[in-house]
């Protein structure tokens, strides 16, 4: 999908905390952006925001005049919707909790803007679909904000994938390894106790896919996922809240396998709960060779110590090539069947696993 050229992109962004306040710095100093619109359901949150906003602008040397608009800033269950119904925005930028990304990005899409989703954009196939057909509908993009597909040793990786050094890609192995800790509070830790399955698997999907041109002359085909048994959940929750649950979905570890229509098997790996190291790592394994690149086997402590100097880069570089792409009126590097694909094994993993770990198809999110 391609849209008219923007020239200069006026963003509002719909969640402002760990996330959100990422996004503005980083996007603050994009000479192609122009962040035009603050929303959170705190207006603590919005004040901080608008003054983090103020001070990189400063950093910049560029003044408040140059967004063409008073700044929007909106708090409350609703407040996106005065974001989408703005004139002066042109991109919403989603960092808000799971459950609500899919309805604010409808929205918005509906109101004539393009959306970006952090991750996951949604968890479930309806969503998926409504996501896929809306931005097909309204010729709106919609693309996740997937930012370890530019990690530049991922980068470096795909780029010698698609010139042959390691001949043709016969099976991908995929890794999240990040232990919940506080950094995540409850929240997360509570989705793990009610949800089962691969309930993060686009960090390293998302390379891979690039790598094997996955929707670009490859799909994936069929998915088996299997679980572990679930201990550590629950031990976590009986520290905290000094009650043992009486049940938890998701197992330490859940293992999902994937077949391409190609014939090329990708292995996932996803645990959150043991105290392994840090690793979102890929491994592509070839007729002439093979590659590993992403992070692996870093002490997670220091991942959530040094959180900026490890994501920025990647996120910075992300949101650069979104707003050049949007700027200059060209495709995205992802679009919105990349999203949907990835985010797919979420709730295919589910359903694998509920049917006694049986074998589930993709579905064909361009038909």
């Amino acid at each position: 999908m391609q849209s008219l050229p923007l020239g200069i992109v006026r963003v509002g962004i719909v969640g402002l905390g760990a996330r959100g306040l990422t996004a503005l710095r980083l996007l603050a100093l994009l000479d192609e952006a122009r962040v035009t619109a603050l929303c959170d359901l705190s207006p603590v949150a919005v004040e901080a925001a608008r003054v983090l906003l103020q001070q990189t602008e400063a950093s910049v040397g560029r003044p408040p005049t140059a967004r063409n608009a008073p700044l929007l800033t909106a708090h409350g269950d609703d407040a996106f919707h005065t974001l989408c119904r703005s004139p002066h925005v042109d991109l919403i930028y989603i960092c808000s909790d799971w459950q609500t990304h899919t309805p604010i990005a409808l929205e918005a899409m509906r109101a004539g803007k393009h959306v970006a989703i952090e991750v996951p954009a949604a968890v479930t196939m309806e969503d998926l679909w409504a996501l896929v057909r809306t931005s097909e509908q309204t010729q709106r993009h919609c693309v996740l904000l997937e930012n370890c597909l530019y990690d530049p040793d991922i980068q470096l990786a795909i780029r010698r994938v698609h010139e042959g050094e390691i001949g043709q890609i016969v099976h991908a192995e995929g890794a999240y390894y990040h232990r919940l800790g506080d950094r995540w509070a409850d929240w997360r830790l509570d989705i793990n106790r009610r949800q089962c399955g691969d309930l993060y698997p686009t960090h390293e999907l998302g390379p891979i896919c690039m790598a094997l041109d996955i929707n670009r002359g490859d799909s994936l085909q069929t998915l088996v996922c299997m679980d572990s048994v679930a201990v550590t959940g629950p031990e976590l929750i009986q520290q905290r809240t000094g009650r043992r649950p009486d049940s938890f979905a998701n197992g330490d570890h859940t293992t999902t396998l994937i077949r391409t229509a190609r014939g090329v098997t990708i292995l996932l790996k996803h645990d959150v709960m043991t105290p392994q190291p840090y690793d979102r790592s890929i491994h592509l394994i070839g007729t002439r060779g093979d590659l590993r690149a992403g992070v692996e086997d870093l002490d997670a402590e220091l991942v959530c110590t040094s959180f900026r100097s490890i994501h920025d880069p990647m996120t910075y570089e992300m949101n650069r090539r979104l707003i050049h792409s949007l700027a200059a009126g060209e495709p995205t590097d992802t679009d919105v069947y990349d999203l949907a694909t990835w985010c797919a094994v979420i709730p295919l993993s589910q359903q694998s696993i509920r049917q006694g770990y049986a074998p589930v198809t993709f579905p064909d999110f361009h038909s």
